[in-house]
C-alpha cells in the first residue's frame, strides 16, 4: 500500500482545486488508490446568518463534509471539507446555530460540488440514464443513472414566450384507452406544454391565456379544430404534411378495398384469385399480409357461427365485438373483401387477439350453444337471439338430491336454459 502524502503549496492547490473560490484553505492531500483526497477548510472568521443577516464570530461545533469533484489527472477528487457551526446571537431568531456556508463551493445537504453537478445534468440532458452512467464511468465521475436523473428532474422547467406557428397533435399513454395532447413550437421544434386530454375545453383554454398564436399546425380531429376556434378565432388552421399524407393514404386504402372486385389480377404473375359475389367472371386479387390474414379469420368466423344458427347480435355479444362490425362481415361474401373498411378502434384492433377458426370450432364442439328455432320454448331466454357461453355451466354433482327437481338422474337428464354441456 502506497500513500502519497502532498504538502505542496497551499497557494498552488488553491488555485488548482479552488480556482475562484476564495473563502477556502487546503490543509493537506493524499493520494492512494487512484483517489486524491483534499482536506480544505472555511477561511473566514466568521459567517452571516442566511435568515436574519446577522454576523456571528462565536463556533458552536463542527464537522465534516465529503465532497466529490471533477476528476484530476484521471484520478477521482473528493473534497474533506471542514464546516462549522455558529451561534446566532439574535434573540429573535427561531434558530440559535447555522452551519458555515460555502454557496460558491457546493450546496447544502450535498454531496457533489457545484462544478460536477453541472457536468452531471449536461450528460444527463444529453443521453439521460444508462448511456449516461456508463459515459459517466468512463469519464471519473462514477454516477449512476438514477443520479443523473434526479439531476435532470431537479431541473427548473425552462421559460418558453407563446410561439407563433403551434402544432397540436395527440399521442397515446395507454394506447386505445388515455391518450393526451402535446403542444410544440412550429418554428423551434420544442415542446412548449402537454394538455391532460385530447378534448376541446383545455386546448380552448390553453390558447385564451396564451395569447399571440398566429397558425395552428393540427391534424383532422373535430376536437381540435373546435378547440382553435373557441380560443384563438383569428389564427389560421393548417394541417403539415405528415397528416395529409396519412389521411390521403386512408382514404385511398378505405377507396380500394371497397371496390376490390373492379381490379383484375396482373397476368405476367400468378395469384390466388377469388370469384366476385356478382358473378362478373372477373379475377379479384387475393389481398396479402397480416391485416388481410386478420380479417380473414374474423370473416371465418363470423359466417361459421351465421351457419350453425346464431344471431348476429349472439355472435357480436359472444366474440365481444361491435354490431356493426359483424354485420360488416356478414354481409361480405369474400374473406377479406368487406365492403367497407371500418376506422381503427379498439373493437376493430381486438381483432389481433383472435386465436383462430379452429379454437372456436373446438370451442364450439365441446359446448355448443342452443338451437336458434328452440329458443321461445326455453323460459327466461333473451329475445335478441341464442344465449352464447364464454364459459360452459357447472354440472351439477351427481350425488347430490333436492327436493324440488326429484333424483340426480332426472336433474341430469335436463339440461340448462342456455343449451347442453
Amino acid at each position: 500500500m502506497t500513500v502519497l502524502v502532498m504538502q505542496a503549496d497551499a497557494v498552488f492547490w488553491d488555485s488548482l482545486v479552488f480556482g475562484g473560490i476564495d473563502d477556502v484553505d487546503v490543509e493537506t492531500v493524499t493520494a492512494a488508490f487512484g483517489t486524491v483526497d483534499v482536506v480544505a477548510r472555511g477561511r473566514a472568521t466568521g459567517a452571516v446568518r442566511p435568515d436574519c443577516g446577522c454576523f456571528s464570530r462565536r463556533v458552536h461545533d463542527s464537522c465534516r463534509r465529503r465532497l466529490r469533484d471533477l476528476p484530476l489527472g484521471g484520478q477521482s477528487v473528493v473534497i474533506r471539507l471542514r464546516v462549522r457551526r455558529f451561534i446566532c446571537g439574535a434573540g429573535d431568531c427561531p434558530r440559535r446555530t447555522f452551519a458555515e456556508p460555502f454557496a460558491r463551493l457546493t450546496t447544502p445537504y450535498a454531496r457533489f460540488t457545484t462544478r460536477l453537478n453541472h457536468v452531471l445534468e449536461r450528460i444527463g440532458l444529453a443521453i439521460a440514464g444508462r448511456a449516461g452512467a456508463r459515459l459517466a464511468a468512463q469519464l471519473g465521475f462514477g454516477a449512476g443513472r438514477m443520479t443523473l436523473l434526479r439531476r435532470v428532474m431537479a431541473l427548473p422547467d425552462p421559460l418558453f414566450s407563446t410561439p407563433r406557428v403551434l402544432g397540436v397533435d395527440d399521442f397515446a399513454i395507454r394506447r386505445g384507452q388515455t391518450y393526451s395532447t402535446v403542444l410544440t413550437c412550429g418554428e423551434t421544434h420544442r415542446v412548449v406544454d402537454v394538455l391532460p386530454t385530447r378534448e376541446a375545453r383545455p386546448l380552448a383554454a390553453w390558447l385564451t391565456t396564451h395569447p399571440g398564436v398566429e397558425i395552428i399546425c393540427r391534424d383532422r380531429a373535430g376536437a381540435y379544430a373546435e378547440g382553435a376556434r373557441l380560443g384563438a378565432p383569428d389564427a389560421l388552421q393548417v394541417a403539415d404534411r405528415f397528416h395529409l399524407w396519412q389521411g390521403l393514404g386512408r382514404a385511398v386504402e378505405i377507396c380500394v378495398a371497397a371496390r376490390r372486385e373492379c381490379l383484375q389480377a396482373p397476368p405476367t404473375k400468378p395469384t390466388s384469385v377469388d370469384t366476385p359475389p356478382d358473378g362478373s367472371g372477373l379475377a379479384v386479387p387475393d389481398p396479402g399480409g397480416r391485416r388481410a390474414e386478420r380479417k380473414k379469420t374474423a370473416h371465418a368466423i363470423v359466417h361459421e357461427l351465421l351457419a350453425q344458427g346464431h344471431s348476429r347480435r349472439a355472435i357480436a355479444r359472444h366474440l365481444g365485438w361491435g354490431l356493426n362490425t359483424v354485420l360488416r362481415y356478414a354481409r361480405s361474401a369474400l374473406a377479406g373483401h368487406p365492403p367497407r373498411q371500418p376506422a381503427p378502434t379498439q373493437q376493430a384492433r381486438s381483432l389481433q387477439a383472435l386465436p383462430g377458426t379452429a379454437v372456436h370450432r373446438r370451442r364450439h364442439e365441446r359446448h355448443p350453444p342452443a338451437p336458434r328455432t328452440a329458443r321461445r320454448e326455453r323460459p327466461g331466454h333473451l329475445p335478441d337471439g341464442p344465449c352464447l357461453h364464454r364459459h360452459p355451466a357447472r354440472r351439477p354433482a351427481a350425488g347430490a338430491a333436492s327436493a324440488a327437481d326429484g333424483t340426480a338422474g332426472d336433474r341430469l337428464a335436463h339440461p340448462p336454459p342456455c343449451g347442453p354441456e
